[in-house]
């Protein structure tokens, strides 16, 4: 067998085969004897007509059957043999089978580009300090306030501003009201800014025990796209007028809240809880901000496959996320022109990186190991508030999806190596915006 690589781009191969008729004979015949077996041709006994007769009436079924078999064969040891990372699904061409003649026929396929690294160590990097002030914590601490907050009924008692009303509430649309869009019990907070304005308007001065019915008027930009620009008719029941009582913010209230022995200590669990949210988000700005001078410094043509794969994602995720909101997908606004062409920008550069980073932890000889994996299902475990075993069952049970998880994790410790490995500035807070 002879091969010759075409190298069309830095990533874009073209496989030209030649095989000497004399191997692929040795196909037919095989072929040909397994046809025999099981046909059924007037005066002859299975197995017992001549070749050539089989040859002849069977011709076509037999190029077919050569063809499945040798082509992938051929393929598998030319991309074994030339040592080619294939990325993308190859693209038979080409194809010449005539008998006695050798068998010829092209195979396209992209493969990994070779990225020279260049400067990925001691990047210069710009960040602000990590720093927590008393007045976010104060802030935390307000909120559990709130989620600790008692509803008391209020007896004989009209909704006004700042009041809780407990009602049945059911929605539809004006136009047909059989077509119910809500019906269940619901809160709401008298003067909030949240509410439509009829709801502050309509349900104030009422009580326990009364009926309103109101219509309410969406613009056409209302977030909830599955009722603007409708008119929506609302019949609502009053249960309850309530108020808001919050505990006071002391050491009893920190004894509540956990295994804290003052509310000093809880401010300090939260001040550490803050650092470590705001540490993180550091670390992602600067993962950001490497990857974007790791991409300038090391320019390489990127394979059309891997972007056009990452770029369907996105965009299904989209979709996706659209239609979960109520949203038509065939609105005329919604310009998927320039949506595809945002999102193929966005996934070239996510290919970019992704390939960089690979080339750099195979530089540095990082690797995914049993305990990174059985940490991050861990991970996963506590998010989804499920058992690690039954995590770690499923993802056994997809190869691809523990493929993508290892990935990630392999990604995620090479953004690590480059952080640590930076040289960081820490600006003072006028800077940020330079920044």
């Amino acid at each position: 067998m002879k091969t010759e690589i075409e190298n069309v781009t830095d990533v874009k191969k073209v496989i030209h085969f030649e095989i000497p008729w004399e191997d692929v004979d040795k196909h037919i015949k095989q072929a040909v004897r397994m046809i025999s077996k099981n046909a059924r041709i007037p005066g002859f006994r299975p197995g017992k007509a001549p070749e050539s007769l089989i040859r002849n009436k069977y011709a076509q079924h037999i190029k077919d059957e050569v063809i499945q078999h040798v082509v992938p064969e051929a393929y598998k040891d030319a991309v074994s043999q030339n040592e080619l990372e294939v990325i993308s699904e190859p693209e038979i061409s080409d194809v010449l089978y005539t008998e006695g003649s050798p068998f010829v026929f092209k195979v396209t396929v992209e493969t990994k580009p070779k990225i020279e690294l260049k400067d990925y160590k001691g990047l210069p990097l710009k960040t602000l300090p990590v720093e927590i002030k008393d007045e976010e914590v104060d802030s935390m601490l307000k909120s559990y306030q709130q989620r600790a907050a008692e509803l008391i009924p209020l007896e004989d008692t009209v909704a006004g501003k700042g009041h809780f009303v407990s009602a049945k509430v059911q929605a539809t649309l004006e136009k047909d009201k059989k077509q119910k869009l809500f019906d269940d019990r619901t809160l709401i907070e008298i003067g909030s800014e949240e509410n439509h304005p009829s709801f502050n308007e309509n349900v104030s001065g009422k009580k326990a025990g009364e009926h309103v019915e109101f219509d309410t008027e969406y613009a056409s930009d209302y977030p909830e796209k599955s009722i603007a620009g409708k008119t929506i008719h609302y019949s609502l029941d009053v249960e309850s007028v309530n108020e808001k009582r919050l505990p006071a913010i002391d050491d009893e209230f920190a004894k509540d809240l956990g295994d804290f022995s003052s509310l000093s200590d809880l401010r300090e669990k939260i001040k550490k809880d803050l650092a470590q949210v705001k540490t993180n988000q550091q670390r992602g700005q600067l993962q950001d901000q490497a990857l974007g001078k790791l991409i300038e410094k090391n320019p390489f043509e990127v394979p059309e496959s891997l972007v056009k794969q990452e770029a369907a994602s996105l965009l299904k995720h989209y979709a996706y996320s659209l239609h979960q909101r109520g949203m038509n997908l065939e609105d005329p606004e919604l310009k998927w022109d320039e949506i595809r062409s945002r999102f193929t920008r966005q996934a070239d550069n996510s290919v970019r990186g992704s390939l960089i980073m690979e080339t750099i932890a195979r530089a540095e000889n990082i690797e995914v190991t049993e305990e990174d994996i059985e940490k991050r299902i861990q991970q996963i475990a506590e998010q989804e508030r499920r058992a690690p075993e039954a995590v770690k069952a499923e993802m056994m049970k997809e190869q691809e999806r523990m493929d993508r998880l290892k990935h990630r994790i392999l990604l995620s410790k090479t953004a690590d190596f480059i952080i640590d490995n930076a040289e960081i500035e820490y600006i003072a807070k006028e800077s940020e915006k330079e920044q």
